[in-house]
């Protein structure tokens, strides 16, 4: 699986065809995801799973919950019921 490059706001993933990225922001104690991007090609590799896996073990290191202001978060918590705990 590919490396993830972080920097504040930003978690991304180069790509075969591009780079795939997850965007946040810290608002108090809350981590709010609200985009989630991977290029049409690398849809369905797993790529935005690693990206949401990342995003979520961040916020746990840092004593945050997650907020999923983005569909495809929200669909990987469905899919991920042992993330659910870490969301408000």
């Amino acid at each position: 699986m590919p490396i993830v490059n972080k920097r504040a706001g930003r978690m991304s993933v180069k790509t075969a065809h591009g780079e795939a990225e997850l965007l946040y922001r810290i608002r108090g104690k809350v981590m709010v995801i609200y985009r989630t991007f991977t290029p049409v090609e690398d849809q369905g590799h797993g790529t935005a799973a690693k990206l949401a896996e990342e995003a979520f073990a961040f916020a746990k290191r840092n004593g945050l919950k997650v907020k999923p202001d983005c569909p495809y978060i929200g669909y990987f918590v469905d899919k991920n019921k042992e993330y659910a705990s870490e969301v408000v």
